[in-house]
């Protein structure tokens, strides 16, 4: 986890240093290009536009809430955890301190990823946020598996 945390960090350092703001670079044709972006909000820049003094605790304190949260669920709970719920947790809580360690020093998040399809435009995140989809999907998998083997003992 805390290579995951650093691999972020550091991201952010670099792109912060080496990229302008709003300046872009193609990484791979017509789907991801690197842009410096300032994120004053949560996925999709909800809550951007809420002044600074309501914004910032607000996020802040959720994001500490839910990163301690998961920590002591993690720390409380890790020999009872599946690998799949161990794994999730490794990527989301370095993923969630790492965009609040962006939150606190600078009071938004730095993203870069910008993904789109030729000139349709989806969404720019950071390494952060690719750490928490796959931690996500590493939730969502057993639920798969438990329907499945549900399904079948309902059958028997």
């Amino acid at each position: 986890m805390i290579v995951f945390l650093g691999l972020d960090l550091g991201s952010k350092i670099w792109v912060r240093a080496n990229i302008p703001l709003y300046e872009t670079s193609g990484l791979l044709k017509n789907f991801l290009d690197l842009t410096h972006v300032q994120n004053r909000g949560v996925s999709f820049s909800f809550l951007a536009d809420y002044s600074d003094s309501i914004r910032i605790p607000l996020l802040v304190g959720v994001s500490l809430v839910a990163t301690v949260a998961m920590l002591y669920y993690q720390t409380r709970y890790w020999d009872e955890l599946d690998f799949y719920t161990r794994s999730g947790l490794a990527c989301v809580i370095p993923g969630a301190a790492g965009n609040l360690i962006d939150r606190v020093v600078y009071g938004y998040v730095t993203d870069f990823f910008h993904f789109r399809w030729y000139e349709t435009s989806f969404f720019v995140n950071n390494i952060a946020d690719c750490f928490i989809s796959v931690g996500v999907v590493f939730f969502i998998i057993p639920l798969f598996f438990h329907k499945k083997s549900s399904a079948s003992s309902k059958s028997i």
